[in-house]
């Protein structure tokens, strides 16, 4: 291939990740080469690690950009910062801990010669097992009105729809993830910001794939698995009531908002305080939630404006194979 059709800029967010992020940035370089690609960069965003991750990669990577943060500020906000900083056309998002594996881009790339693409997600396995870990994701909403974002779809031999791409393999085109601003930062510190950006991506019209053929490989919750779970948990819990205060229309949202205290106050009354704890916390941010809404509705007026139950079904309308 003697010119790139893409550039790509890999984006990889760290925080202390100096025992695994080398083998990483390897495979990464590698799956670049073996795709035939020579127009690409890497940066390393850093979220204040207070390990040697950072003077290692600077020893050993003289070209890669290293973006440094003075606060320890949370995965969305890394990111961003790291996409920010990018000056190719597309950006690959790539957790420190999961590895690419050989001519991994080779076939993403032809999918982006659709200009409404808005991005596109590999295979994770586990190594050694090689089981699945995360595939197209089916969007489904019950009847308490609960955004189900995780069931995956591993039916299709090809490319096929996907409701949000992983924040761990996540090839984007950096123009519409910019017009978007990137993650949404009030899920800081981590969970359910990749899912917020692919709701928001299909609501302006544009689509977003999985491509079963570029594989890439994941150790379950490598990093996630060093922190309290307890916390982890509010966390998740919390993240999920905000997707769904972003996200639902209007009276559904009054719907959702109402079981969400029944089940809350159920939870509490058998001992388990991390409902509370977590819809506490959703409270203390109604302010900038309603805000983060009303921004999307301004951008999203200027383009083919989809509710969250239109979504879904073009979702569904959708098939490539």
């Amino acid at each position: 291939m003697k010119d790139d059709p893409f550039g790509i800029s890999v984006v990889i967010p760290n925080y202390n990740g100096e025992n695994i992020i080398l083998e990483t940035i390897y495979c990464a370089i590698e799956a670049l080469e073996t795709s035939e690609l020579k127009n690409y960069e890497i940066i390393v965003s850093d979220d204040a690690s207070d390990d040697s991750s950072v003077s290692v990669i600077k020893d050993l990577f003289k070209k890669i950009n290293i973006i440094q943060s003075e606060t320890n500020t949370g995965f969305s906000s890394n990111v961003n910062r790291g996409v920010k900083a990018a000056t190719k056309e597309l950006v690959f998002i790539l957790n420190s801990d999961l590895h690419l594996g050989k001519g991994y881009f080779k076939s993403i790339l032809p999918l982006f010669e659709n200009k409404n693409v808005f991005g596109v997600m590999g295979l994770i396995k586990t190594p050694v097992t090689l089981e699945f870990q995360d595939g197209a994701k089916v969007p489904i909403i019950n009847y308490h009105m609960y955004i189900k974002s995780n069931k995956n779809d591993y039916s299709k031999p090809g490319v096929s729809p996907t409701f949000f791409l992983s924040g761990a393999n996540a090839l984007i085109r950096r123009e519409y993830f910019l017009l978007l601003d990137g993650f949404c930062e009030l899920f800081n510190p981590y969970y359910s910001e990749d899912v917020d950006l692919g709701i928001r991506a299909w609501k302006m019209g544009w689509e977003l794939y999985f491509q079963p053929n570029a594989i890439c490989y994941h150790e379950i919750s490598a990093t996630i698995n060093k922190l309290p779970k307890n916390k982890v948990r509010i966390i998740a819990k919390r993240n999920t009531y905000i997707l769904h205060g972003l996200h639902l229309p209007k009276y559904t949202l009054i719907i959702y908002n109402l079981n969400l205290v029944v089940i809350t106050l159920f939870r509490f009354l058998k001992g388990d305080l991390n409902y509370l704890i977590a819809f506490k916390n959703y409270l203390k941010l109604q302010k900038l939630i309603r805000k983060e809404r009303i921004k999307f509705i301004n951008l999203n007026e200027k383009q083919r404006k989809l509710n969250l139950f239109q979504v879904i079904k073009k979702i569904k309308s959708l098939d490539l194979n």
